[in-house]
């Protein structure tokens, strides 16, 4: 493999379902990857992140993010898209930077930020969980933790897309 390719975990430790993208990250760290790909804990600020990966050299081509996001879906599925390439307004970008200061982790935040500082490729795919309200604790729920074989097997399959491959959905 030549292109390089960053696996990234999004969110809190010890936030229990809201811990899905380290716990997934911390599996997928564990595995064997080609030259190129690296696996990332990015569960520490959007901002810091974005300054980390704009110093990458060689940058990456592509990035995986793994993370819990609430968007209205059917909670305790996975789903996967690829990432916006517009940024917003920049009164959105501000807000997001002073969030993400403040120390909200959030896999929007992440995207926007690193588009921002033009940190992160065009092709960034999200693998997300969509929560059940409420869940907390120290670990993950059985339900949540029986996903992370479908997390990895999905992270596999983008790390092999080559550039013949159907792109992912675009989230609207």
């Amino acid at each position: 493999m030549t292109a390089r390719v960053l696996i990234g975990g999004v969110g809190y430790r010890w936030f229990g379902d809201g811990s899905f993208g380290l716990v997934a990250s911390d599996a997928l760290a564990l595995l064997e990857w080609p030259a190129g790909v690296d696996v990332e804990d990015l569960g520490y600020g959007a901002l810091h992140v974005a300054l980390d990966l704009a110093d990458t050299d060689p940058p990456y081509e592509r990035v995986i993010l793994v993370g819990v996001t609430e968007r209205g879906r059917e909670p305790g599925q996975v789903y996967r898209f690829r990432c916006e390439t517009t940024l917003p307004d920049s009164q959105e970008i501000q807000a997001r930077m002073y969030e993400a200061g403040a120390g909200v982790i959030d896999l929007d935040h992440l995207v926007v930020i690193g588009r921002h500082f033009q940190a992160l490729p065009d092709d960034v795919i999200a693998i997300e969980l969509e929560p059940h309200p409420g869940t907390v604790g120290d670990g993950l729920t059985a339900e949540v933790q029986a996903l992370i074989p479908q997390v990895v097997d999905l992270v596999r399959q983008e790390v092999s897309a080559t550039a013949g491959a159907p792109p992912a959905s675009v989230r609207r």
